[in-house]
């Protein structure tokens, strides 16, 4: 690794890093570097205060100089280059009702930087400022009762990246462990602020009895069931149920001990990388789980700030903490409420608003209640992905959708029947059941056509192709798999009648024992010619009645000759006298002729022979 140092508007390198330089990252998107360097040093000249240095594709400014003359050595400090986020100061600013987009939109707008990822907070807050740069709002949005915000910064391209990594609550499978890799360990514990009962009250002595069950206290017993109780005032608060939300969120914070780790790890990923490969590996934001072999436990903690030192891995320090998301004390100049429901247009008579936020899962719900009917809506943003479900009472019936999105997939499902649509791959695909265990894929539709299954057999699809021979020839198709024994065009006459086959191509042995197309139906030509036609068991009607077609031979005479006649007088009588009393004639006619047969099959003259 190189350092680069910017210095009469020429870069130099510097190349002598040794083991006393790191780099510090932190949760939230600071980074930091430190170094020693020789006074001696050919380049330290050019090292000054706001001097700017490059190092792993980020710029830095130089905030520290603390030189030793008598030891010749002087350490740097430097952080992330964020010129222009301090360019411009509110003195005093209301940012009402915005939505984290718009926010930035303004505060960042003729400071140079561009922000990515700002769309994905839907949340719409009032942020109130007073003499603060647009670091510090960007800043203050990450609490809790703010927006929750992380960022990622490219200091170079100025270029802010919104992230939630604390979404991510699902150990990444990395141990923290003294027999591998696990070389020091300090821990710190706190509950000396431990709060598990508020009370919250707003302006004028509000308090959320109106919106919280008659009760004027939340309660959070997640770490201790001991009642620990205290008050919480903000005059800022006119609206009990934005109240109870901030008052929720706050109480999170203070429910659980303040604990910390700070390990000296031997980052086996990058030092023995050809062991253990990927399988240690660690990074800013994972949830590991470290083995506490002094108090005999495994906890799991989420990294919060990882030292690097590229020259020497061994002396790499990462610290964990069990905090989610602590509520800053920047809340009494930076002050942010929730105002996404407005009192006066949600609360009436007959209808009651409720929203809870459950900061482990990220869950929104709203609820709006009639004397006969319930509409409810849930927002759950988990380390598998988002889920937002809408459902009604209807009568006795609760009908509901959801929506689940997570890296790879969208799924869709609705009412009691929860079947499942999904888009995931380039492809959306339609189950018959919500339950993993159970569902099977009925179909699915992608860029080769839309595909068919039946109880886990792919049957078929349509889609389009082209001839083997010759692809100018376009088509559009209806292919039967193997597992598929027919394929039919069938109708019913009513809905309570079963499908019947109009026409159907089924394989030898199935729905028919023969192989091919099958007719449902009377076939009308309409006066158009059927054309290379092989016939086989034809019948025809006549007379009201299906007659079998004949197969036979018929004779025909093709050719007579001349005929030949003779004539003989035969059986002469005689009277006495002699005389001819009767006689009879005999004649003999022979005639030549040439003649041949007909073969006839299913009705139709197929040849002839001799």
């Amino acid at each position: 690794m190189i350092l680069k140092i910017i210095g009469n508007n020429t870069v130099y390198v510097y190349k002598d890093i040794d083991r006393t330089f790191f780099r510090t990252r932190s949760e939230g998107g600071m980074m930091y570097l430190q170094f020693d360097i020789s006074v001696k040093h050919e380049l330290y000249k050019y090292i000054q205060e706001e001097t700017r240095l490059i190092y792993d594709g980020q710029r830095y400014i130089v905030k520290g100089i603390n030189e030793r003359t008598k030891a010749k050595i002087s350490t740097i400090n430097a952080e992330l280059d964020l010129t222009g986020l301090r360019s411009k100061a509110y003195a005093e600013k209301t940012f009402s009702t915005r939505t984290f987009h718009s926010l930035c939109e303004e505060i960042l707008d003729g400071t140079g930087w561009s922000i990515e990822g700002d769309t994905l907070f839907g949340r719409r807050t009032t942020t109130e400022a007073t003499d603060k740069t647009p670091i510090d709002i960007l800043e203050h949005c990450r609490n809790a009762t703010s927006y929750g915000t992380c960022y990622e910064f490219d200091s170079i391209n100025k270029i802010i990246y919104a992230i939630k990594p604390y979404n991510n609550t699902s150990p990444k499978g990395t141990y923290f462990t003294d027999e591998l890799n696990l070389q020091e360990v300090t821990f710190k514990g706190s509950s000396s602020g431990l709060v598990t009962r508020l009370y919250p009250y707003g302006k004028d002595g509000l308090t959320i009895s109106s919106v919280n069950a008659g009760r004027a206290y939340i309660d959070c017993f997640d770490y201790t069931s001991d009642v620990i109780a205290q008050v919480w005032r903000d005059e800022r608060y006119t609206n009990a149920q934005e109240l109870k939300d901030d008052a929720v969120v706050k109480l999170k914070a203070m429910a659980y001990p303040a604990r910390s780790y700070t390990c000296r790890i031997l980052d086996l990923a990058k030092t023995k990388p050809e062991i253990y490969g990927t399988h240690l590996a660690f990074d800013l934001y994972d949830v590991i789980t470290l083995v506490d072999r002094n108090r005999q436990a495994k906890v799991d903690h989420r990294i919060v700030e990882i030292k690097e030192f590229p020259m020497d891995h061994t002396l790499d320090t990462v610290v964990l903490s069990s905090i989610a998301g602590r509520v800053t004390g920047k809340l009494s100049t930076l002050e942010s409420r929730l105002t996404e429901l407005d009192a006066q247009t949600l609360h009436d008579r007959t209808k009651v608003n409720e929203i809870k936020q459950d900061l482990d899962t990220t869950v929104l719900h709203v609820s709006e209640s009639w004397a006969s009917s319930v509409n409810e809506s849930w927002f759950t943003q988990t380390a598998n992905g988002l889920f937002l479900e809408t459902s009604k009472m209807l009568g006795s019936t609760r009908w509901s959708s959801l929506i689940e999105q997570s890296y790879n997939a969208i799924k869709l499902a609705w009412n009691n029947i929860s079947k499942y649509v999904q888009f995931e791959a380039g492809e959306l695909r339609i189950y018959d059941s919500a339950v993993p265990e159970t569902q099977k894929l009925r179909s699915k539709f992608n860029d080769s056509g839309m595909h068919f299954y039946r109880d886990n057999y792919y049957v078929g699809k349509i889609g389009t192709n082209q001839w083997a021979n010759n692809n100018t020839h376009k088509s559009l198709e209806f292919d039967l798999e193997p597992n598929g024994k027919y394929m039919a065009f069938a109708q019913r006459a009513s809905t309570n009648d079963n499908y019947t086959t109009m026409l159907c191509f089924s394989r030898a042995n199935t729905v028919y024992s023969d192989y091919g197309l099958h007719l449902g139906c009377n076939l009308y030509g309409h006066n158009y010619t059927i054309k290379d036609v092989y016939l086989d068991g034809v019948n025809v009607k006549y007379a009201g009645a299906n007659k079998a077609a004949f197969t036979g031979e018929i004779p025909v005479i093709t050719s007579v000759g001349t005929p030949n006649v003779t004539a003989e007088v035969v059986n002469v009588k005689r009277n006495s006298d002699g005389l001819i009393s009767d006689f009879g004639i005999s004649v003999s006619v022979s005639l030549g002729c040439n003649s041949t047969k007909l073969r006839v099959s299913n009705g139709i003259i197929v040849g002839y022979w001799n």
